[in-house]
């Protein structure tokens, strides 16, 4: 197998944005690759675009972060300018535009979450081709070719643990501002250690005895 080690930087992303009463929690993972080889362990991919508004990024490393570069741009003007933050709606709406406006030059796909006094915590969504989506949570990547993404598994859990008016001890983005927690991949527990142990077929049979044959 050939590995093109000069291929563009595309992320096999995970990446999500929920919301709860009172804010929006968003969450990444951290690895950016090229080609088949990992370019990058430790990359930050939640980029801020104002003091309350975030953006999760996923597909080329290079596209979202130059959109997100003109988007911060366009919104601190947007605020000298008002003489006030930008809402969410706003910065998600700018996202879309740049998106739409370059959509055949374009392979990423990001959510945009935050805070704002008038509606309070907000997700939307802006998949590859510059749609828009405002959503109570949203999951996004695999706009690598090896859809190496983690976000497929998620649609299920979320549609089951999601509810509306969930509270959250502690606030990622919410009135107070922002918290930002790391969590290293050797803190989280393996996906086998989340299930109750079971016993095999095999140790069942040769654990009981056998009973007698009647004739």
């Amino acid at each position: 197998m050939d590995f093109d080690l000069n291929a563009p930087h595309s992320m096999g992303t995970t990446i999500i944005g929920v919301t709860y009463d009172g804010g929006v929690v968003l969450g990444a993972d951290s690895r950016t690759s090229t080609g088949m080889y990992v370019a990058n362990r430790a990359s930050d991919k939640i980029t801020q675009l104002t003091d309350n508004v975030y953006i999760c990024r996923s597909g080329s490393a290079a596209d979202s972060q130059v959109i997100s570069d003109y988007v911060r741009y366009f919104l601190h003007q947007h605020t000298i300018q008002l003489g006030q933050p930008a809402t969410v709606k706003v910065a998600a709406n700018l996202v879309r535009l740049l998106s739409y406006q370059n959509k055949n030059m374009l392979q990423m796909g990001v959510i945009i979450g935050g805070w704002d006094k008038y509606e309070g915590g907000q997700i939307y969504s802006v998949p590859l081709g510059g749609t828009i989506l405002k959503q109570p949570f949203a999951i996004g990547g695999g706009y690598d070719k090896l859809d190496r993404s983690g976000s497929s598994y998620l649609y299920g859990f979320f549609d089951q643990a999601w509810k509306e008016g969930m509270s959250k001890d502690e606030a990622e983005i919410n009135a107070d501002g922002v918290t930002r927690n790391f969590y290293s991949g050797d803190s989280l527990p393996l996906w086998h250690e989340e299930l109750e142990p079971q016993n095999s077929l095999l140790d069942v049979l040769s654990s009981s005895s056998p009973e007698p044959m009647n004739t």
